[in-house]
């Protein structure tokens, strides 16, 4: 039962929800990636980038570790359950993320363009979940930031969202905006730096959401 909800924004819709992991269920997954046990089979790869010419490949500057399913069960039977589903059957792979001093994940959509969309593979994600597993300072960086979406009742601040261990960050990035558009570009959003000096890394847990049944490929097996 979750009881710690903050609506970040309405339309469209951003929530906190601050009471999703314990410390201990926030230490153990990143535990899982680092220090992974022979069952786990976590799949360690640079995070994915779009192109591949030197500026995409500077888009994007952390660690991604894929899990099984069955290895992060509270991950994904807290998700399901917070968007009210019965089964896991329409998630991506669950992802560990690590951001190190200086790395960042520019501006992006999480949505998937219409060949990356079709119902026989997924179709268009509908929903993102990102579990901050560490605690960061506003002076340390690695803020999650909306660049188009307003932060209280100051219309030119950028809707920013520090990482809070143990909180979960839910939005919709296909659910609006344009007509007859894939998806909601109003939820354009970055993964700040973080600091240079930060003494603590950035770990977020993530999945997608996905409108038919998805068929996980990585970790192999």
């Amino acid at each position: 039962q979750f009881e710690e909800f903050r609506v970040l924004h309405v339309d469209p819709l951003v929530l906190a929800i601050d009471d999703f992991f314990t410390d201990e269920e926030c230490d153990r997954y990143v535990e899982m990636s680092t220090n992974p046990k022979e069952n786990d089979l976590a799949y360690e790869t640079r995070s994915k980038t779009v192109g591949k010419d030197n500026a995409a490949k500077s888009q994007r500057t952390s660690t991604t570790w894929f899990h099984h399913y069955k290895n992060v069960p509270e991950l994904m039977s807290k998700a399901s359950r917070l968007l009210g589903l019965d089964g896991i059957d329409h998630w991506e792979e669950a992802q560990t993320v690590r951001y190190r001093r200086n790395e960042k994940f520019t501006w992006h959509l999480d949505a998937l363009s219409p060949t990356e969309s079709s119902p026989s593979i997924g179709g268009q994600r509908t929903a993102t979940l990102l579990v901050y597993l560490t605690d960061l300072a506003a002076a340390d960086g690695g803020a999650t930031i909306f660049r188009d979406l307003s932060q209280g009742n100051e219309e030119a601040d950028m809707l920013k969202v520090q990482p809070r261990k143990g909180s979960a960050l839910l939005f919709f990035p296909a659910a609006g905006g344009i007509p007859n558009t894939p998806f909601d570009i109003r939820t354009l959003h970055c993964g700040e730096a973080v600091g240079a000096e930060s003494a603590q890394d950035k770990w977020i847990s993530q999945l997608w959401l996905r409108e038919t049944p998805y068929t996980p490929s990585a970790p192999p097996g």
